[in-house]
């Protein structure tokens, strides 16, 4: 049995998190090609931010050896190829949404089993039903499908996953 102080302090955010998550989804599905291009920018500036910190790392602890630079060079050319080249930034995305999708449905089952109790193991396995079907479809589509699929599927995805924690944090609270 799960805690009561945990199961309290995870129903407090629950619901929240939902509302934000449907919100970033309604985005992603109303206009998927700018939430892909959207998207490839944001991981090529996060790449770029790990290249940066990473060469500062090697530079200051680090015996300037030649491997150490290896992450920060790699990092900053991938980085690149998502900020100046949005289509093979996107396609590559393509490709990691589909493995997400097949995660997520493995979580959103398990999800759904841990809180049987509390009404959302029906949501759960809808959810990662879901996730396992937009998985397959990305597979089948990518590349050319890729930059319409990002941005309607991330956005139906994070919509379910907003639902099931609303509907999670309400049932909590109830219990």
């Amino acid at each position: 049995m799960i805690e009561k102080i945990w199961l309290d302090k995870f129903a407090k955010n629950t619901k929240h998190a939902g509302i934000v998550l449907m919100l970033i989804g309604s985005a992603g599905f109303l206009v998927p090609q700018i939430f892909s291009i959207t998207l490839s920018y944001l991981v090529g500036w996060l790449l770029l931010f790990g290249a940066f910190t990473q060469a500062y790392s090697a530079y200051q602890h680090i015996d300037h050896h030649l491997i150490a630079w290896s992450r920060p060079f790699l990092n900053t050319v991938a980085a690149l190829i998502f900020l100046l080249f949005t289509d093979v930034g996107i396609a590559s995305l393509g490709l990691l949404l589909a493995f997400y999708f097949f995660i997520d449905a493995y979580a959103s089952f398990a999800m759904g089993q841990l809180f049987k109790e509390h009404g959302v193991s029906i949501w759960g396995s809808l959810n990662g039903l879901l996730s396992f079907i937009l998985g397959m479809v990305v597979l089948l589509t990518w590349p050319s499908g890729s930059s319409l699929l990002i941005g309607v599927f991330v956005g139906i995805t994070l919509f379910f996953d907003g639902v099931v924690l609303l509907i999670l944090g309400k049932n909590m609270t109830k219990n």
